[in-house]
């Protein structure tokens, strides 16, 4: 089966070759599978392959000053469990999470079928006779990042506390997101909250001064059970836990808008969710790391449920860097709200913007790797 992909961009990098992937390889679709699709540079100059636990599945080349073409040798459906769909879309999830600065690029399938499920699905689309694959809807695939796409759970309206909401979908269990971060080299994953093998990790980090500081919820390990256990089985939130190459990092709290404290301080949809969150290892601080977990956690939360159009959140009001790094990632600020505990600041993101401006790829100049050149996944921004 041979597939090519003809690049296009607003701003065209000189040649092909100019296309960067990471030396060890970019890792893709790491849920679906249990082990990652495998994109990396091949033996010879401009080529590529793709494996899967070590087996060839997919090779190609870059080719073509003037067509910009990106070719596969073949594609291979019999050595692995991954489909030709997620072959493709994983080399289309390295091109575009390796090098943002491409806007779109075309796609030449000699496989008839294969282009209708990639177009059904919404990978793809058609522009006259032409296939075009746009970031802006190939990261709204809930497959690669989630292991499975995800029907719309029933909308059923309960009532709780007086509020009418839509009743909220059984809690799910393990992990639930993974992306290759490219500027990092390694995995970042999110996973729900387990009482077992979670809670003293969880313990210090509430323990933490820095973090105590913002949540006030130091106690001792059989309060942070409690705590853990009452966000398990609250069906307005989901307790998270980030990791980095399987090491925890922090503690990440969803909760549906609509029946929480936030709600009845603007007009909550019945699908917005927001967010708190506790960085509780320091080796995990700084630019690379939150321009990581920041907006995946975003992209998590709009793929969970694709009638999400929008993300709050509540910063404390005189929380500076918590409210530059939301700035950046695209929260608008809207108004102040006063609650018994604390003044906040009521932030918000618009789907269409995240996906739109391509949020996912953060501004992360100034920063270079151990060649001193530009970071993998940079997407230079002038402004808002």
């Amino acid at each position: 089966m041979d597939v090519s992909l003809a690049l296009k961009s607003a701003a065209m990098v000189a040649g092909l070759s100019d296309l960067r992937l990471p030396v060890s390889g970019f890792a893709s679709h790491a849920l679906v599978f249990g082990r990652p699709l495998i994109v990396s540079s091949g033996q010879a100059a401009d080529s590529f392959r793709v494996s899967y636990h070590g087996a060839e599945v997919a090779s190609g080349y870059f080719s073509g000053s003037t067509n910009k073409l990106l070719v596969f040798d073949g594609i291979s459906i019999s050595v692995s469990p991954a489909s030709d769909e997620d072959i493709v879309n994983a080399v289309s999830e390295a091109v575009l999470a390796c090098n943002p600065q491409l806007a779109s690029f075309e796609v030449e399938l000699a496989e008839d079928d294969l282009a209708r499920r990639l177009l059904e699905a919404g990978a793809i689309e058609r522009r006259e006779d032409r296939l075009i694959v746009r970031p802006e809807s190939l990261f709204q695939q809930s497959k690669p990042w989630l292991g499975s796409t995800r029907p719309a759970y029933p909308e059923v309206p309960v009532l709780t506390n007086g509020i009418h909401h839509p009743q909220r979908p059984p809690k799910p269990v393990g992990r639930v997101y993974s992306r290759f971060i490219p500027w990092l080299n390694t995995q970042l994953g999110f996973h729900v909250a387990d009482l077992d093998s979670d809670l003293e990790h969880f313990h210090r980090w509430m323990n933490d001064p820095h973090v105590a500081a913002i949540w006030e919820d130091s106690g001792d390990l059989c309060y942070h059970r409690d705590f853990i256990a009452s966000r398990l089985t609250d069906p307005r939130t989901l307790p998270l836990i980030g990791t980095f190459d399987g090491v925890p990092f922090g503690y990440f709290e969803l909760y549906w808008a609509k029946e929480d404290r936030i709600g009845p301080h603007y007009e909550a949809d019945g699908f917005d969710r927001g967010w708190h969150v506790a960085i509780g290892e320091d080796g995990f601080r700084g630019k690379a790391f939150v321009s990581a977990w920041l907006p995946s956690l975003m992209h998590y939360m709009f793929l969970a449920d694709a009638r999400t159009r929008r993300i709050v959140g509540e910063p404390i009001h005189h929380h500076a860097q918590q409210i530059r790094n939301l700035d950046r990632s695209g929260f608008a600020k809207v108004k102040h709200i006063q609650f018994p505990h604390k003044k906040a600041l009521l932030v918000m993101l618009l789907r269409e913007r995240f996906f739109m401006d391509r949020l996912l790829s953060p501004d992360l100049t100034g920063l270079s790797d151990e060649n001193d050149q530009p970071v993998l996944g940079s997407l230079p921004r002038s402004g808002a």
